[in-house]
């Protein structure tokens, strides 16, 4: 099993995240484009940096905690993510280490290019990864209406012989815990995201849907893997972040399937999903930006990179989108 499950929030505990800000200067939609595309081009943080700590990047006025009017409606926007990932597994945590960082980096470029404010809060490392953080952080989320709520978990997930839900459960457990009392139903997570009453908001669980006990092995690498940086078009990203509202839930695998990782380019949804999104918000698109081709492409994707290992995942979503 590759990932996640929770029951959920009459949990007591607390955790400290470290803070780091960012502050960011003000851009013209050019130089915003550009800053999108050129973010992965430097490694000048150090990535270990922000694992387990909650990130507050400011939006264009270059002031922390500020939430400037970015949006069609000029209603103020913040995006709220959390980011989960098993990282310290023997088996998938080199993998999810860099989904992770790949998702830490693409959200707050978005962030940038947007003009947003951002925080996200990261559930990784060994003391970390636990259901009492994750019942903490979604408990502490505080969206406004016109807010953005992101949510993704990279681990090992399962599902009961008899589990009627069709999405999978997400363990939140060490390498000595008992599963039991230390999962989380990913149906859970998103209903607990969904009573927040965001504008948007995105649920990702990219783990294993398989019996309990089953694992797929590790895959070598695979050179199907590549992410799009072409010119993103501002317009579109806004499009797509800032004139839609409801809720999108998707997770790698179907019932009975594996959700595969791969050595050295992280994991096949979450991948996939990063690289869609880059081809949705294109300015070499034409047609309207849609999180339901978005969602699909990514599927699709993951599916024929999987298509050569002993289970092809075929993923899952679920979306009630409109526009703003």
């Amino acid at each position: 099993m590759r990932k996640f499950a929770f029951t959920l929030f009459i949990i007591i505990g607390v955790t400290m995240f470290a803070q780091e800000t960012d502050t960011l200067s003000a851009f013209s939609d050019a130089e915003q484009e550009a800053e999108y595309q050129s973010f992965y081009a430097t490694d000048e943080e150090d990535d270990e940096e922000v694992m387990g700590k909650t990130i507050v990047q400011g939006g264009s006025t270059g002031k922390v905690n500020t939430r400037p009017v970015s949006t069609p409606n000029q209603e103020p926007c913040k995006m709220w993510a959390i980011l989960v990932a098993d990282t310290y597994d023997e088996n998938i945590g080199e993998d999810d280490t860099y989904d992770n960082l790949a998702l830490n980096k693409e959200l707050k470029a978005i962030a940038q290019c947007l003009g947003i404010e951002i925080s996200i809060t990261n559930i990784t490392a060994n003391r970390a990864y636990n259901k009492h953080n994750l019942a903490n952080a979604i408990t502490n989320l505080r969206p406004a209406k016109n807010d953005i709520v992101f949510f993704c978990f990279n681990g090992h997930g399962f599902r009961w012989d008899d589990q009627k839900d069709m999405y999978p459960n997400i363990c939140m457990i060490g390498p000595n815990d008992d599963v039991y009392g230390n999962y989380v139903a990913t149906t859970d997570i998103y209903n607990a995201i969904k009573n927040k009453g965001a504008r948007l908001s995105v649920v990702i669980t990219d783990c294993c849907n398989s019996k309990y006990g089953e694992r797929g092995p590790r895959q070598k690498e695979n050179t199907l893997f590549s992410r799009s940086n072409t010119r993103v078009s501002k317009k579109r990203m806004s499009e797509l972040f800032l004139g839609t509202k409801g809720m999108i839930l998707a997770t790698a695998a179907k019932p009975g399937e594996y959700a595969w990782s791969f050595e050295g380019t992280g994991s096949a949804f979450t991948q996939s999903f990063i690289s869609q999104l880059r081809k949705e918000v294109s300015a070499t698109h034409t047609e309207s930006p849609s999180w339901q081709r978005l969602l699909d492409n990514a599927i699709e994707s993951a599916r024929k990179k999987t298509t050569s290992c002993e289970n092809t995942q075929h993923g899952m979503r679920y979306m009630s989108i409109s526009k703003q």
